[in-house]
């Protein structure tokens, strides 16, 4: 049994990332259980640093608050350095929603009121945190939650060191001012729980893309969409994921926004069903009693032919006879609409018939749970739309374009997403058509400023809904990554690639 500082007995491994190994101990003085970080030092750190280090250590350990991981000692022994905590055997909270799943927004307020308490103990003892995010926050039963490793990506954070990265921490969490040379803050702390409430709410990373300079890029300029998490939950998130640090919602605000939703059940918007979600149907003429057909099973994805039988009589028959030849089609959802390609006729859903493009389509709500059918009949004013069209090129690459911003040379028209509007509407934004500098790579951005994420704007497209509207059946318009280019899709698995995250939503 390896001993440390000739007191601390090391037992097991209980885990290891990128600042070192944890290791399960007991202090054999007191005899409890420990738990005994082992910092990995970084290239050239010099004993300076290290003295920084324990100072950095220590100074959390004056922390007492019951949300903190307590930290006991800090020992150094050949050349390795030690934090030794309070042992805390738990789930963290990235395990917990990689195991669950997305949490009820109740729930996730809960959470962000005990990690946010611990933040305001830290700030007000002049601690910054520097790295919360969901794997330094252990989750104890009844949801009661501690942040753990206070302090040391501060301290493992040398501007003098020559190592890779530049900053410690974890990328997909941290505030946007860190990479622009800002110091630590209480205001980057915030913006971290807002990152991470955004993770338990919506079950991902607000901000996580396939490389660290996307990741990055995605933190500077982007603004995450929100799936799941509605209400007073919503606007705590989003509050605190403000690139600007004056706009940026503080603390007592945030608490307000938590208490609220804590005691706020939030319930989904109620979708109302839409006669084209519904299988097709043919209507025909009967004149004698038919008795009712037995129960069948519905294929909501592939939409097939099911009689109707109406007892009818005098009257009646005739106007039957004539909606004979009435069909709904419903189109996959998973591409867009297709501007003059096959669809199916009424003599057989596999024959093809033809399908034009018109400034305003038929609905064809999507399969995808984000679809939303029309939930009002209001005599609300029909806005002018913009039709909303995907293109491709032979050689690879998507763009998407309006009739006033137009594909570049050797895209072909694939087919309609749904409609923009053409002026500002309430719930709406702007949706730009931009472009990768120095790459073959399009994309569409909802970045209000027009600057296209720092990347080449190629114009104004036009407004989309941020949240399904209640007028107008809708559909949810993602953007998708596929390595080398962006893409637009009404598929919520972005058609096998990764989802990036919602632009909003196109009217159908």
């Amino acid at each position: 049994m390896r001993i440390v500082a000739g007191r601390y007995a090391i037992s097991a491994e209980l885990g290891r990332g990128g600042m070192g190994v944890v290791w399960r101990g007991e202090d054999q003085f007191l005899g409890r259980p420990v738990a005994l970080k082992e910092l990995a030092t970084p290239p050239g750190a010099s004993p300076v640093h290290l003295e920084r280090v324990l100072r950095e250590a220590r100074t959390a350990g004056r922390l007492n608050h019951p949300g903190v991981v307590t930290v006991y000692d800090v020992v150094s022994e050949d050349g390795a350095t030690f934090i030794v905590m309070e042992l805390v055997i738990a789930p963290t909270l990235a395990d917990v929603v990689g195991r669950e799943g997305p949490l009820a927004n109740d729930r996730v307020a809960e959470i962000g009121l005990q990690v946010l308490s611990a933040l305001e103990s830290a700030h007000a003892a002049g601690i910054v945190h520097r790295d919360v995010k969901p794997s330094n926050i252990m989750v104890l039963p009844g949801d009661r939650v501690k942040l753990a490793d206070f302090g040391i990506a501060r301290a493992m954070d040398d501007p003098g060191l020559t190592q890779t990265g530049g900053v410690m921490g974890s990328p997909g969490y941290m505030a946007p001012e860190l990479f622009a040379g800002a110091g630590p803050s209480p205001a980057s702390d915030l913006w971290s729980l807002g990152a991470t409430l955004f993770h338990a709410a919506e079950g991902r990373a607000p901000f996580q893309r396939t490389t660290t300079a996307a990741t990055l890029h995605a933190i500077m300029y982007d603004r995450p969409v929100l799936e799941r998490c509605r209400g007073p939950l919503a606007d705590a998130v989003l509050g605190l994921l403000n690139q600007s640090t004056s706009d940026r919602l503080d603390a007592a605000g945030l608490r307000g926004l938590l208490e609220t939703a804590r005691t706020t059940i939030t319930v989904a918007p109620t979708r109302t069903v839409d006669p084209s979600d519904l299988p097709t149907v043919v209507f025909e003429p009967v004149t004698a009693m038919v008795a009712a057909p037995s129960p069948t099973t519905v294929d909501w994805q592939r939409p097939r032919k099911r009689r109707l039988p109406w007892v009818l009589s005098g009257a009646a028959v005739v106007l039957v006879a004539a909606l004979a030849a009435v069909f709904l089609l419903k189109p996959d959802a998973t591409t867009p609409v297709a501007v003059g390609a096959p669809g199916p006729t009424p003599t057989s859903s596999a024959t093809p018939t033809t399908t034009k493009h018109s400034k305003k389509p038929s609905p064809s709500p999507s399969t995808s749970a984000s679809s939303t059918a029309p939930t009002s009949t209001t005599a609300k004013p029909d806005p002018v739309k913009v039709p909303l069209v995907r293109f491709h090129h032979p050689d690879g690459g998507h763009f998407s374009g309006t009739k006033k911003v137009g594909p570049p040379g050797g895209f072909k028209m694939e087919g309609l997403f749904g409609e923009l509007v053409a002026t500002a509407e309430p719930g709406t934004r702007k949706l730009f058509a931009c472009k990768v500098k120095d790459q073959k790579d399009w994309f569409t951005s909802p970045d209000q400023s027009g600057k296209c994420e720092g990347q080449q704007s190629l114009g104004f497209l036009g407004y989309i809904y941020a949240d399904p509207p209640s007028w107008s059946g809708s559909r949810a318009l993602y953007r998708c990554n596929a390595g080398a280019s962006h893409f637009d899709s009404l598929d919520g698995r972005c058609e096998g690639k990764t989802k990036e995250f919602v632009l909003g939503y196109v009217v159908v």
